[in-house]
């Protein structure tokens, strides 16, 4: 046997050896049992519920996902994820129904109840040896790796959209403490009062900044705060209003819609709240006439 043949026949043999093995892990990985057999493009509903708290409610709706309960308001599209990403977890374990202690597995009662469409999650306690969390879903009960996540929490705020605006929503109106916009028909905007900082790419920076505004994360609401009312008006003649909580230490917003507050970096409050001050000459020099 010379050596191009001999290659040939080992290479042969890995690429035989290689094939194997994935094969067998797919097979292996096919044969992991998922927690509730609902694909994540298949979700369109999820709730939580504590005994102690009101229930947290989500709809998919248009392909987006809304809380429904116990506000109405966008909710963040990457914690919902983990929601999806429950429902084809996979079951490291499932129990012998026999002499099982319900009670023992802080299963009766449950910690929570997760229903995912229309499949019903109860969560009891954790695994001491591996952490792993006893749920039962109809009358089975399984272990599954602990889902570590604040969209599970008894609170929602969490949940909603950290984004002050979705990404198809136009504004044409916003109105500040100080300040007034407009967006006219040509799209430019105009302010009240006039000033030399209200130039057309000022204005329109202004409005740029608000409509991307995004909080760093939110916090639960409580009641209404006192505070100055911040107005704006959507494409659609839709309104949307925020309380200026403070700017210190970081620039809060309360939206007495959604009943949470959006905690932003605090040097977004000096770009929103008020136009950039115009360039002061050179000293020494005054600034131009303008031209006749």
């Amino acid at each position: 046997m010379n050596r191009n043949t001999l290659n040939l026949g080992l290479a042969v043999l890995v690429a035989a050896l290689a094939g194997g093995a994935w094969y067998a892990q797919k097979q292996k990985d096919a044969a992991k049992p998922t927690l509730t057999g609902i694909a994540a493009e298949g979700l369109s509903s999820a709730s939580v519920q504590w005994p102690d708290a009101p229930e947290i409610k989500l709809v998919k709706q248009g392909g987006q996902w809304q809380l429904s309960a116990p506000v109405s308001a966008r909710a963040d599209r990457f914690e919902v994820l983990n929601f999806s990403n429950l429902a084809t977890t996979e079951v490291k374990e499932t129990l012998s129904p026999e002499g099982l202690d319900l009670k023992q597995l802080g299963l009766d009662p449950p910690e929570r109840v997760l229903t995912l469409n229309d499949q019903r999650i109860e969560f009891g306690a954790t695994d001491p040896i591996e952490s792993r969390r006893y749920v039962k879903l109809g009358d089975k009960v399984m272990l599954i790796d602990d889902p570590v996540s604040a969209a599970f929490d008894r609170d929602y705020q969490d949940l909603v959209a950290k984004e002050l605006f979705a990404a198809d929503e136009e504004l044409v109106g916003i109105a500040l403490p100080s300040l007034s916009l407009r967006k006219g028909e040509d799209g430019n905007w105009q302010a009240e009062p006039a000033s030399a900082a209200a130039t057309p790419a000022a204005l329109a920076k202004l409005a740029e900044g608000w409509k991307a505004a995004s909080a760093m994360w939110n916090e639960a609401g409580g009641e209404e705060p006192q505070g100055q009312r911040l107005r704006f008006t959507l494409k659609d003649g839709a309104q949307r209003e925020f309380v200026l909580v403070g700017t210190e230490p970081q620039f809060s917003l309360y939206s007495p819609t959604a009943k949470v507050r959006y905690q932003l970096s605090k040097a977004l409050a000096d770009e929103l709240l008020q136009l950039p001050k115009p360039a002061e000459p050179p000293v020494g020099k005054s600034p131009e006439a303008p031209k006749s």
